[in-house]
């Protein structure tokens, strides 16, 4: 645990630096920048101190999930202080506070304020950008950064949940996908100025859709078709495999097509805005909307709660099936999705042929151990209950069955569509959402590896 904490140590010194933009940015507009010196001081102590005072050794991936799981927590809790100490005459409750910072590096987008336009112009910078930290991941960046691991750095890139490398090293490869982000970025910048909007919304919304987070700095989102359409491409770079991007860079378009991950996602997309359209009449709405929910962004253009039914249990199942595994968005994952499905037809096969019969299980073209079915069964199957838990709770707070659902699939899926009132909703129920984001994001194991490393030193 003391090695865990020298490398958490490291983290703090990275996260501090980000803490200066927020900074300029108060300054560019006569705001107090006190609640991000404030973050700032206490984020570099605390690393330097953690970083002198504890060595940092080799990693194995259950330490690996453990500095995961923490680095979300403690980034949380810190980019919850601007919030407390926010200028202008709005107070925020702790709980209220830590929600938005958990629902911001969570990439999740779920709000407690009603109307952001009130919001510090430094605030709603910060909330946009704790969600293009948090679909990046700061581990990643650190991981760019920071060279002689060894075997550490495989360790830590394996519990964010990436499996491929795109290039020979973990720092080339964490080196080129913050690029490939990067690059991404300053071109959706580029555009969605462009399209027409501010310098400031165009660079907060761009921090919002590349990351697949859904923070706006408007009440109203825009409704422009050409800007649309330039947060619709962002959502989707978004929401697709970082090795799919490496291939596209590399100009491999067979293997791109031939992805059986794209065209799954691709191909259900395409299905859900037919049938949304089918029952809203209106194509706009529903590519946007559909987009959204599938990429786990959770930007609107419509009020989501008065859809007609079909078109809520679509997004609720687009909530829950998200996009491509290795991106920047939540749900289970196609990936798992269709592993889980082909799996059942291979079983069905293995069951009627005779038992010395040999039958392969491929997906994609590439054999598939049995181990990894087992543990995408374990995984999906941890998920859903973990859904019904937290819908279970919201029912018991007194929302309808479908708020429940709908509200908990969005908060563990990290997709951030509402249809109650966040801002007004108990203490308990934003704790079960705070903890759904935790473990939609994480994806379950990093937590549940942490509580187990905390119970056994008991």
């Amino acid at each position: 645990m003391k090695s865990v904490l020298g490398y958490i140590g490291l983290l703090l010194e990275i996260f501090s630096i980000f803490l200066l933009l927020p900074i300029i940015v108060a300054y560019i507009y006569g705001e107090s920048a006190i609640p991000f010196f404030i973050t700032f001081t206490i984020a570099i102590f605390a690393g330097i101190f953690l970083d002198k005072s504890f060595k940092r050794e080799s990693l194995d991936l259950p330490k690996g999930l453990v500095i995961t799981a923490l680095t979300f927590i403690i980034f949380s809790v810190l980019g919850s202080i601007p919030f407390l100490f926010m200028q202008g005459g709005i107070e925020v409750s702790v709980v209220d506070a830590v929600f938005e910072s958990v629902s911001g590096f969570t990439t999740t987008g779920l709000t407690v304020f009603s109307n952001v336009e009130v919001l510090p112009k430094s605030i709603l910078f910060w909330r946009s950008q704790t969600q293009w930290l948090g679909g990046m991941g700061i581990i990643i960046l650190f991981l760019s950064i920071l060279s002689g691991l060894r075997t550490s750095s495989i360790a830590l890139y394996s519990a964010q949940g990436y499996e491929e490398k795109i290039e020979p090293t973990i720092k080339e490869t964490s080196q080129k996908m913050v690029k490939i982000y990067l690059i991404y970025s300053i071109l959706g910048l580029s555009a969605l100025y462009i399209s027409g909007l501010s310098l400031f919304e165009a660079i907060t919304t761009m921090f919002s859709a590349i990351s697949t987070g859904g923070f706006t700095v408007v009440n109203q989102f825009y409704t422009g078709n050409f800007t649309l359409a330039i947060v619709s491409v962002l959502m989707m770079i978004g929401a697709i495999n970082f090795i799919i991007h490496d291939k596209i860079f590399k100009k491999k378009f067979d293997m791109v097509k031939n992805n059986i991950e794209i065209k799954s996602f691709f191909g259900v997309l395409i299905i859900f805005i037919a049938v949304a359209y089918l029952v809203t009449g209106s194509l706009k709405i529903s590519i946007f909307q559909m987009i959204s929910a599938m990429t786990a962004t959770g930007f609107c253009i419509t009020n989501i709660s008065m859809l007609a039914p079909p078109v809520i249990f679509i997004t609720i199942l687009a909530m829950i099936i998200g996009s491509s595994s290795g991106s920047t968005a939540g749900g289970i994952k196609q990936l798992r999705v269709l592993l889980a499905l082909k799996s059942m037809i291979w079983a069905i096969k293995k069951t009627t042929l005779p038992k010395d019969a040999i039958i392969p299980f491929k997906l994609n073209g590439n054999p598939v151990k049995d181990d990894v079915i087992k543990i995408t069964y374990v995984f999906i199957f941890t998920y859903i209950s973990i859904l019904v838990l937290g819908a279970l709770g919201l029912v018991l707070y007194g929302y309808s069955t479908h708020e429940s659902i709908f509200q908990v699939a969005s908060a563990m899926g990290t997709v951030g569509m509402s249809i109650i009132n966040i801002g007004g909703a108990e203490s308990g129920v934003k704790a079960i959402l705070m903890a759904c984001m935790f473990l939609g994001r994480l994806e379950i194991f990093p937590v549940f590896v942490l509580i187990e490393r905390i119970i056994m030193k008991r």
